[in-house]
């Protein structure tokens, strides 16, 4: 006689399950810290600055989130928002 609140035990993911839709741009993205010029000793040029701008506004109406084109966009966005912050303080 088996109770009904016995639970069947769950099945265990293969390992072709754990990793399916993973690519290498997802992988370990929650491992991934955000990082500024600064801290690497690093600093963008005012010609690297309007370059990225640009760059945005080419990528703008056609980035997809989580597209290649997507990742360039907010990697652009941000080195632009960096480069404001520390050349436009407001």
């Amino acid at each position: 006689m088996t109770s009904k609140f016995c639970k069947a035990p769950k099945k265990r993911l293969s390992e072709k399950e754990l990793v399916e839709g993973m690519t290498p741009h997802t992988v370990h993205s929650d491992e991934l810290a955000e990082v500024t010029l600064d801290e690497l000793g690093l600093e963008i040029s005012e010609s690297d600055y309007k370059a990225a701008l640009k760059r945005i506004e080419s990528l703008f109406d056609a980035a997809e989130p989580g597209t290649p084109e997507g990742d360039e966009l907010e990697r652009l966005a941000a080195l632009v928002e960096e480069y404001e912050e520390k050349h436009f303080p407001i």
